[in-house]
């Protein structure tokens, strides 16, 4: 009954630790996507940013990957009952939790620099709009995909004199780029069909820009402090299966000589011919005895 008691109890560490290591392997495909969704976002609007802004993004992406193979670690331990691999995970999963933190410190940290970095870069680059065609297309595609025109409003476009031959849309003497618009009809002029543009996007880019960049960076900060809460569960759950499966393997192992020394004392109580041919019978853990 006892040998049951100690082989169910095993079996139930194992499993246990299947459960935890397979509940990180989800963790990690879960920060994986955090991370590479935030870098995507950044990458659309890479051009407005600093590079250190893709940092916290990059960390956590490595941290993910970092994870998914350390639970290799947790899973391979767990079968071969090794506390010594379930040590190495535990520990590698208390030096990534300590990773994680610095991201999250990174991430919050950029959040404050967001809006004058933003601002200045928007505000350098468009009088160059006609000139760069880096500069042209990061216009377009904020304007476009985010529905705005110019850093606070479309007036701001009434500085950028677009060059002879180049063609936009004209509004109360400004020009703006055709990215601004956001409905048009078609007219036919000279039977010609002539997509005119009948309204501009109102609101400005950099309220919009902004928005997107801290929104990011602090989801980025949440997740990785989510994920990091969980590590520290599966930290000190780790660390007490280890604890667990040693004390186990110990019983295990008190159980199986005690079940040898019952076996050598019922031989020589039921043979005693023999018990005096043979001069000396080792115990464990009794030293030895002359017969």
């Amino acid at each position: 009954m006892e040998k049951n008691n100690l082989e169910i109890g095993m079996k139930c560490i194992k499993y246990m630790l299947l459960c935890v290591t397979a509940i990180f392997v989800l963790t990690s495909a879960l920060i994986i996507s955090v991370g590479t969704t935030i870098y995507a976002i950044y990458h659309d609007v890479s051009f407005f940013l600093e590079d250190h802004f893709f940092s916290p993004a990059i960390f956590v992406i490595v941290i993910g990957v970092i994870m998914l193979f350390v639970s290799l670690f947790g899973c391979i331990g767990a079968l071969k009952e090794s506390t010594c691999l379930v040590n190495i995970f535990a520990v590698t999963l208390s030096l990534v939790f300590v990773l994680e933190i610095a991201a999250v410190v990174a991430a919050y940290a950029l959040r404050s620099q967001v809006a004058s970095m933003l601002n200045e870069n928007l505000r350098t680059t468009m009088p160059y709009y006609y000139h760069n065609p880096e500069v042209q297309g990061a216009f377009d595609f904020i304007q476009s995909r985010l529905n705005c025109c110019g850093v606070d409003s479309y007036m701001d476009w009434e500085t950028v004199s677009p060059p002879t031959g180049v063609l936009g849309i004209s509004t109360s003497n400004i020009t703006v780029p055709n990215s601004c618009c956001a409905e048009s009809r078609y007219e036919f002029i000279d039977n010609m069909e002539v997509d005119e543009c009948t309204k501009l996007y109102a609101n400005g880019c950099l309220p919009r820009v902004f928005y997107l960049v801290y929104q990011s960076a602090g989801l980025l900060g949440a997740g990785a402090m989510t994920i990091a809460f969980i590590q520290l569960i599966g930290i000190v759950f780790s660390f007490s299966l280890a604890s667990s499966i040693r004390k186990a393997k110990s019983e295990r192992e008190r159980r199986r000589w005690e079940i040898q020394e019952r076996m050598i004392n019922a031989y020589t109580s039921l043979n005693p011919d023999s018990e005096k041919k043979a001069p000396v019978v080792y115990v464990p853990f009794h030293g030895q005895t002359t017969a």
